[in-house]
């Protein structure tokens, strides 16, 4: 009955997105914790006792209550899975306890990506050749391993500058308003996703993306609907495994096999945020596949004329972008942009002469 119970729960919450997001990392940090503590591995003159962690009979209903604690925790915790994410992205707002330090992450992502674009500019325009003359065999062999290790280097800082949003139409005065790198590596690969989806249309993607949503094709949404489940799930994962890794630092002064548990917890918390990063390219190329495919059907939901060169949609996309990021109190009517542009209502085709403009019902032997 208990685990039916737990099941339709599960069910009703989301399934196993419910399960796999709210429900594993917590009940993963408590499972773990209760078991080192019922071990006794936190008292450094006993040695662990693995027998008492397994519970009784008389223990079944703590089982009970813990399985219960689980489902009640991973339902109040959901409603925080965004601003997880949102943490690891790297948006250090106040009161967030890592906003001191965004500034100087800022400054070493930024750092970091003009580095790897002067590296590639260089090696570019630097690209090594084959001699004209005659050379020996030692020599062309030398010639072709510097070749070899030059174009590593050029896909090693292509592939590290891929992954950082353009700064090329930033507009702002203060020191963090003028780009749009992120603090954390998997901010900027998100980020870029958003550029690389709208911003070449002339669209903002998180603006512009709910206004998308309604139109695109099942296989596409549900494709992205998986995209965004891993990105939670492997943040989340991620986060867990950090917090186990910090609740266990005092297991290093046991100096035996148990002192390696924090640091496996962190290893498997770097492993899970990489995973993130991986999937957050991947949500990208699906993310632009939207925009690429859909785009239009916002124009034509807004009721404008389709554009007919990719200069007239770049203006009327960066028009609309414009007219939807603006405040609720902002009119149609009184904007620069869209105020004075037509319209272009789609004309309803009429109905063929003699047929009813009513479908007829079903016969009864199937749907209507």
């Amino acid at each position: 009955m208990f685990g039916d119970l737990v099941k339709a729960g599960t069910k009703a919450m989301g399934g196993a997105r419910f399960g796999l997001l709210n429900v594993l990392p917590g009940a993963l940090v408590t499972a773990v914790m209760v078991t080192l503590i019922r071990a006794h591995a936190y008292e450094f003159g006993r040695p662990p006792d693995l027998s008492a962690v397994l519970p009784g009979r008389s223990d079944m209903g703590s089982a009970v209550v813990f399985a219960l604690a689980a489902l009640v925790g991973g339902i109040l915790l959901r409603p925080f899975e965004r601003l997880l994410v949102q943490q690891l992205e790297g948006y250090w707002s106040a009161p967030s306890p890592l906003a001191p330090l965004r500034g100087a992450a800022i400054e070493l992502h930024r750092r970091r990506r003009n580095n790897a674009f002067t590296r590639l500019t260089l090696a570019m325009r630097n690209q090594p050749e084959f001699p004209d003359g005659p050379s020996s065999l030692s020599q062309l062999a030398a010639q072709e391993r510097r070749m070899e290790r030059q174009a590593r280097a050029i896909a090693r800082d292509r592939k590290t500058y891929e992954t950082y949003p353009d700064d090329k139409n930033v507009h702002g005065s203060g020191p963090l308003s003028s780009t749009h790198v992120m603090p954390t590596r998997l901010g900027n690969v998100l980020r870029r996703a958003e550029e690389m989806a709208g911003g070449r249309y002339g669209l903002n993607a998180m603006t512009v993306y709910p206004r998308i949503y309604p139109y695109v094709s099942e296989r596409l949404a549900e494709a992205m609907a998986r995209q965004l489940e891993l990105l939670a799930a492997t943040a989340s994962l991620s986060v867990s495994f950090g917090l186990l890794s910090a609740l266990t630092i005092p297991l290093l002064g046991r100096l035996d096999w148990w002192s390696l548990t924090p640091l496996a917890a962190a290893t498997l918390s770097v492993l899970a945020y990489r995973g993130a990063v991986v999937t957050a390219g991947y949500t990208g190329i699906v993310f632009s596949t939207v925009f690429d495919l859909h785009r239009f059907d916002l124009t034509a939901a807004m009721r404008y004329p389709l554009p007919k060169t990719a200069a007239e949609e770049f203006d009327l996309n960066q028009r609309l972008t414009s007219y939807l990021q603006k405040a609720e109190t902002h009119t149609l009517k009184g904007d620069r942009g869209l105020g004075g542009k037509e319209f272009a209502h789609p004309q309803e085709p009429a109905p063929p002469t003699g047929r009813p403009l009513i479908p007829p019902a079903g016969d009864g032997t199937g749907s209507a």
